[in-house]
């Protein structure tokens, strides 16, 4: 129905600029995704305040991305956009980040009680930072779906073990059930969006899933260290791009092609291996995460993010090396209107 209504009204993601996709594809997968998500959630959760939060920032990002996919939003009004959507998300019952704690304190210590200011502008800064690392990653096709699909069953997982990883409270039914929604919605969307994809997730479903698996690190047991150790990659390719795009002396808000996707793609990976190898990375991520308690988990990160940095310089050498002269003037361009990749563009994931 999403792709029928995309081909409707013209909401199509055409192969044009630095876009890498073949044909001309309907967007508004966000659509789907978040329709399938909040039935599944009205059905079997009751509307408490974190679960009506979910939903109306949800559909505030939804209409944001589409918005964003049929009039090219400019990249400030964007991110203006995702700071309401966020907003919409903690004021409608989501909350805020309330305390923080310290990577080798007790799991039952109960954090430093954050000032209300900061509380919220934490909360807004996750939740867009999300919200951009999902965007920046969408840029093959079944990438980010897939991913976030890993991610939703992660967090399943860790709210279906209270006795080990939420000891001041029992089984919470929102903790166990929002993720799986998002699973299922996800699983569902999938086979549609696989290489070569009939939909496209577009802006609608990034900035959907970013501040959903945000969301869910706020109010569930796995909280945000969870997605932090889970999405390394995503994170850090989102701060390198940042890091390169400044020092080349162009906006970050502007799209390229030299993301890690990209970079394994120009080694001669193909699409689908380059899809798998990240789906494995991120479950063997995940498995880590599980093993893990607080103090070695924040190790794991440092070396991680320490491994994946090292990773991106040698991508960043090696692939650029084997580029074309033309390529690389290609890749020093702005990002062309609808570009599949950067905070602002329409992936194609």
């Amino acid at each position: 129905m999403a792709r029928a209504l995309a081909i409707r009204v013209d909401d199509i993601d055409r192969p044009v600029g630095l876009k890498i996709h073949k044909q001309a594809t309907p967007l508004m997968g966000g659509v789907a995704v978040f329709s399938a998500f909040a039935l599944a959630s009205a059905i079997s959760l009751p509307f408490t305040a974190p679960v009506i939060g979910l939903l109306f920032g949800g559909l505030a990002a939804v209409v944001l991305g589409v918005l964003d996919e049929k009039l090219n939003l400019p990249p400030l009004v964007h991110l203006a956009g995702q700071v309401a959507a966020a907003g919409v998300a903690i004021v409608a019952g989501l909350g805020t980040i309330q305390a923080v704690s310290l990577p080798f304190s007790s799991l039952i210590t109960p954090g430093y009680a954050l000032p209300g200011v900061i509380s919220l502008g934490l909360t807004l800064f996750w939740l867009v930072g999300m919200m951009n690392t999902v965007n920046f990653l969408d840029g093959l096709d079944g990438l980010v779906a897939g991913i976030c699909a890993e991610v939703a069953l992660l967090l399943a997982l860790w709210g279906s073990e209270p006795g080990r990883f939420h000891l001041l409270a029992g089984v919470h039914h929102e903790d166990v059930l929002l993720p799986l929604a998002l699973l299922g919605a996800l699983l569902g969307f999938l086979p549609f969006n696989w290489h070569v994809a009939k939909i496209f997730l577009g802006d609608s479903g990034a900035m959907f899933l970013g501040l959903s698996i945000g969301a869910l690190a706020i109010v569930g047991p796995a909280k945000l260290g969870t997605a932090l150790v889970v999405l390394v990659i995503p994170v850090l390719d989102v701060a390198w791009a940042i890091v390169r795009r400044q020092l080349k002396g162009r906006s970050f808000l502007t799209g390229d092609k030299q993301h890690v996707y990209h970079r394994m793609l120009e080694l001669g990976m193909s699409h689908t291996g380059t899809v798998v190898t990240m789906y494995g990375i991120v479950a063997v991520l995940g498995a880590l995460d599980l093993w893990l308690m607080k103090g070695p988990k924040f190790i794991a990160w440092v070396l991680l993010a320490s491994l994946t940095f090292t990773v991106f310089v040698m991508l960043e050498t090696q692939a650029g090396a084997s580029l074309l002269p033309a390529k690389a003037i290609l890749d020093e361009q702005p990002s062309a209107s609808g570009s599949r990749d950067g905070p602002h563009d329409h992936p194609g994931g």
